[in-house]
Parts: C-alpha cells; structure tokens; sequence
C-alpha cells in the first residue's frame, strides 16, 4: 500500500501545491488522480518517488517512509511513464526497454528475454521493433515502449502522469483499452494522473478527485462517484453532459449483467436489451435494488448495474478501437 500522511507542498512565491493530504492508495489496484490545472496531482505523482520532496508529512511504501530510502534505489522500484514517453533518442527500442534491467545489472541474456518479452505484451513484435529508433514509431507506439520501459525491472509500482495525453483521440482509446488489459495481467499498483474523466472512468479502480491544492472532493470508485457525487464541485467536474452523451448511443453489452440468485424481482422495472445505457441507467436509479431487470423480448437476460454501465461503456470503446486504430 502507498499511504499520504497529512502531506504538504509548497513552491517559492506561491501558496502551497497539496496542503495536509492524507490518502491510502491499496495494492494491485489503479487510483486516478483528477482535478484542475494546478490543483496538484501531478506533484503529488512526483512526491511519492521524491522527484519533488514534501516539506511536511509522510510517504509511506508498505509501512516504510520513503525518506529513509535512497531517492535512486526508490525509483527504481518504481515504474515512471509520462506524457511524452521520455524515451532516449539514441538507445533503440530495446536498449530503451532495457534501461533499467541493466541498472540492475542483469545479464545480457535475461535482458533481452525481458525486453522481447516486454515488447511482446504492449504489442509490439520484437523482431520488428527492438532495433528501431524512437523517431522511427508513431506516437501511440513510443507510449507503448515507454511503458514497456516501466515495467522493465518488474516493479510493484507504476506512476503515470498524463501517459495518454500527447495522442490523438483512437489511439488514446485504443492505449487506454490495453493498458487495462495488461494491468489485468501484471496487477500492478498503478497511480495515474489525467485531466479526463472519461479516461479517469475507464481505467480507474479508484478515482481521487482533488480541488486546489490536493484537497479530496471525493475519493471512491468510479460507480460510486458516477452514481452518488459528494458534493456539487464532484457533480459539475464529472461532465454529465458528455457522459449523457456517450450513454446515450451505445446499448447494454448482455456479458456485463449481473445474475443474483432467483431472478428479477416484481418491484423491478425492466428494459429491453437493445435499450441504451442512459435508458437502461435512469431505470436503474428508480429501482429500490439500484438494478433493472434486462430482457430480449420475453426471455429474461440478467440485471443491470452501476456496474454493468462502467463495463458497457469500456468494452464499447475497446470495440470501436479494435475497428478504427490499426497501425497505431
């Protein structure tokens, strides 16, 4: 577990980035930290691998203060992915991989086992990609190596700040659609910084929605934040409106419904299974169960959820990727 202890950071000539942020983020798990511009989620991303210090509080790694851990051993422990990849303009792909194995001075044959194997999970062929330069990939494949980078010494942490941001609209959804299924795989304890709710919703276990200066507004699922807002600040952030929008053109998905024991119950109100996410949702939220029972003419599929939304909407967009983002 990475836990925040009443941590504090402020910048000369300015008030403080996070003040007095408390906040436990559980192993194998990705929290998302959201805000504004300037609301400090991206400080306190770099906090927690001490590219930036705090000047009050603590950061802990499974109970251990990172202040008692030399800043070097510390980060490479943790992966790092940003925006812009940081890839080394002239290392290739696999030298880039391979950074931080040879750091940790691993054989040359465990190396290059590494790095096919990496390249191989983000979905890059090694024979192909290992002895290309980054200027030589699109931008949606220097993410991909940059975060086969990451994950190159194995570590139980990945920080990512923005790692999606700097590609056009497929790609980025396509990016974010393999990123789940790879976490998935790997389970690491991911902390990812976007300025989207929309990716914040796809990707995210948790979602930490910071005002100014890191203060929670609401820290919870993405269910429980879509269904059931803190406050008025949450509500606005959430842009109801565009998610209105996307809820409103894709339908339910039947593999995300749930199956309770003895079947729907009378009090339940039901909806067709060509019904959309917003028809099949508003049902839902009049239901005293919070769930609406779903049918394909007479035959009874399953019921519909909070979560059967978040699933709809992700295997939707995983859809769509897979049509529109080859070459990517």
């Amino acid at each position: 577990m990475i836990r925040l202890e009443n941590v504090s950071k402020g910048f000369r000539g300015g008030a403080n980035a996070v003040s007095g942020l408390s906040l436990d983020i559980p192993d194998g798990q990705i929290c998302v930290l959201i805000g504004p511009s300037g609301c400090g989620k991206t400080t306190t991303l770099r906090m927690i691998n001490r590219l930036i210090e705090p000047d009050a509080g603590r950061i802990l790694v499974d109970g251990q203060d990172t202040q008692g851990v030399d800043r070097a051993q510390l980060r490479l422990k943790m992966g790092y992915v940003i925006q812009n990849t940081g890839l080394f303009p002239h290392m290739t792909v696999g030298e880039n991989v391979g950074t931080v194995p040879r750091l940790w001075n691993w054989d040359k044959a465990r190396i290059n086992a590494r790095v096919d194997e990496l390249l191989t999970l983000v979905g890059l062929d090694p024979h192909e990609y290992r002895r290309r330069y980054p200027h030589q990939l699109s931008g949606g494949q220097r993410q991909r190596v940059g975060f086969a980078r990451a994950l190159g010494a194995d570590p139980p942490i990945l920080l990512m700040d923005e790692p999606f941001g700097a590609v056009d609209r497929i790609t980025r959804e396509r990016l974010q659609h393999e990123f789940i299924n790879i976490q998935r795989s790997v389970r690491k304890t991911v902390v990812f910084v976007t300025h989207d709710i929309d990716e914040a919703v796809m990707v995210g276990d948790r979602i930490c929605l910071f005002e100014m200066q890191a203060k929670v507004a609401q820290y919870d699922t993405p269910d429980a934040i879509l269904t059931r807002p803190a406050s008025p600040y949450v509500a606005e952030f959430l842009g109801r409106e565009r998610l209105v929008r996307r809820m409103s053109v894709v339908t339910i998905d039947p593999l995300t419904l749930a199956h309770p024991p003895g079947g729907p119950r009378p009090d339940e109100p039901r909806v067709q299974l060509a019904s959309s996410l917003t028809e099949a949702f508003a049902a839902a939220l009049t239901s005293p169960t919070e769930r609406a029972a779903v049918f394909e003419n007479d035959r009874y599929i399953g019921a519909f959820t909070a979560t059967s939304l978040l699933e709809s909407l992700r295997r939707a967009s995983a859809v769509g990727g897979d049509e529109v983002a080859t070459g990517i």
